[in-house]
C-alpha cells in the first residue's frame, strides 16, 4: 500500500510538472502571440474596475491569461488522478451544509458561475453523495459531443439537454423522496430575442437570465450559491452560501439579484479568475416576450 501511495505521488508530481509546462505554453500563445480576445478582456476589466489604473488592469489581464492556460490543462488533469488527489484539487469547505436541507425534505438549486474552475464541479455527486443534475448544450461534432457526455456522466452527473432542462429539472426537484442537487451556471449572457431583466453588476447595467430563479420558485427548492476561489495553481476552494432556504417565499428577481451580489463579491476576492474573455455585455437585439420555459 505504501509503495502504491508513493508511486501515485510521483505520478501526480510528474503530471503537475507537465501540466505547468503546457499551461505556460498556452499562456504564451493566447496572450503573447495571438492576443486572444485581448480587447474584450481589457474592455471588460476596465469597465468593471473603473478606479483601477491601466497598469492594474493589464496585470489582471495577464493573470487571467495565465489562469486560462491552467483551465485548459486542469480539465484533463482532473480525470487522470485518483479520488484522493481530486479532493485536494477541489476542496469543498462546507459540504455538510446541504444535509440539513435534505433532512427537511427540501431539494437544492445551486447557482454556480465562471469563477475559478467550473469543470471541477463534475465531481459533485461523489463529494456530496447525492444525485446531481445540470444543463448540457449538445455540440455539432458528434464525436466530441459523445466524449464529453461520457466523461461527465462517468462522474455521476446526469445531463439534461438545454432544450428540455427546465421541465426535467423541475420534475426531479419536486420529488422530495429522492434528495438531489441541480447545478446551474447562471452568469452567462442571455440569448438575443427574448425579454430579460437587468441588474447592476460590476459597475454596469447587466441583462441577466432568470431561468434558474423561476426553476427555484416553481419547485420551492432551497437556493445556494457555490463560491469558487483559486487557492494555488490547480487547487480551488468551493464554499456554499445560502441564498434562500425556501424559494417559495421569494419575490420576483430577489434570487437573481442576490446571486449577482454574491457573485460580485466572489470576483472581487479573486479578480483575475472570472471569464473575462466572454462578451458578457455585448448589446442584445430588441427583446420579444420571454418563452415560459427558457432557461
Amino acid at each position: 500500500m505504501k509503495k502504491e501511495s508513493e508511486s501515485h505521488n510521483f505520478y501526480v508530481r510528474l503530471l503537475l510538472t507537465i501540466a505547468s509546462g503546457l499551461s505556460f505554453l498556452i499562456y504564451v500563445f493566447v496572450y503573447r502571440i495571438f492576443r486572444y480576445r485581448y480587447e474584450v478582456v481589457i474592455g471588460n476589466l476596465s469597465k468593471s474596475f473603473p478606479d483601477s489604473s491601466r497598469e492594474q488592469i493589464e496585470h489582471y489581464a495577464q493573470e487571467y491569461y495565465r489562469h486560462m492556460g491552467d483551465l485548459v490543462v486542469e480539465s484533463l488533469l482532473f480525470v487522470l488522478v485518483n479520488d484522493a488527489t481530486r479532493r485536494k484539487f477541489a476542496n469543498y469547505t462546507n459540504a455538510g451544509l446541504l444535509e440539513r436541507f435534505y433532512q427537511g425534505g427540501r431539494n437544492i438549486v445551486t447557482l454556480a458561475s465562471h469563477c475559478g474552475n467550473w469543470e471541477y464541479m463534475i465531481d459533485i455527486p461523489r463529494v456530496l453523495n447525492v444525485k446531481s443534475y445540470t444543463a448540457y448544450t449538445p455540440l455539432s461534432n458528434q464525436w466530441i459531443d459523445s466524449y464529453i457526455l461520457k466523461l461527465r456522466s462517468s462522474f455521476g452527473v446526469t445531463l439534461f439537454a438545454k432544450k428540455y432542462f427546465f421541465r426535467n429539472a423541475l420534475s426531479v426537484l419536486k420529488n422530495r423522496n429522492e434528495p438531489c442537487i441541480v447545478v446551474v451556471i447562471a452568469d452567462q449572457r442571455p440569448a438575443g430575442g427574448s425579454a430579460k431583466q437587468t441588474v447592476q453588476f460590476l459597475d454596469q447595467s447587466t441583462r441577466v437570465q432568470t431561468g434558474a430563479e423561476r426553476l427555484a420558485l416553481a419547485s420551492g427548492a432551497a437556493v445556494l450559491f457555490l463560491e469558487c476561489i483559486k487557492k494555488s495553481r490547480f487547487h480551488y476552494d468551493y464554499t456554499f452560501h445560502v441564498v434562500t432556504e425556501d424559494a417559495e417565499h421569494c419575490q420576483a428577481m430577489e434570487i437573481t439579484e442576490a446571486y449577482y451580489r454574491i457573485l460580485e463579491e466572489n470576483i472581487l476576492k479573486s479578480p483575475a479568475h472570472w471569464l473575462w474573455s466572454h462578451k458578457r455585455w455585448k448589446p442584445l437585439p430588441e427583446p420579444e416576450a420571454e418563452p415560459s420555459f427558457s432557461c
